[in-house]
């Protein structure tokens, strides 16, 4: 299963629930990168080999600029903050992180 990296916009009970069904994920907080840079954070979830989990916009303007350039870039599962239950965006974010390896994950936003 791939690990994740989930920014400051994310529900902190979704971290706990994939947490608890077995997903390594870190936090923005976690790392005490608050402050960080958006693209700063896609970066480290690139060098750590994690997935970026976020509600926020920005990601996916950073992705559109990473591939005009032809960049890699973290995988993005991204999601609207509002109107999905936690427990559907659990299975979502697991049953992504489970069907394919980081490399082919890699460069893509994958929309949940």
């Amino acid at each position: 299963m791939l690990k994740g990296y989930a920014d400051v916009h994310v529900v902190f009970a979704i971290v706990e629930a994939l947490r608890r069904r077995g997903m390594d994920v870190d936090t923005v907080q976690d790392r005490g990168r608050d402050e960080a840079e958006d693209a700063e954070l896609l970066a480290e979830a690139l060098a750590s080999q994690r997935v970026m989990l976020t509600n926020d916009t920005d990601f996916l303007a950073l992705a559109a600029s990473h591939a005009a350039r032809g960049e890699t870039f973290a995988p993005i599962y991204f999601w609207p903050q509002q109107g999905r239950p936690i427990g559907e965006m659990v299975r979502r974010v697991l049953r992504e992180a489970a069907s394919e390896d980081y490399g082919s994950a890699c460069s893509r936003v994958h929309f949940l």
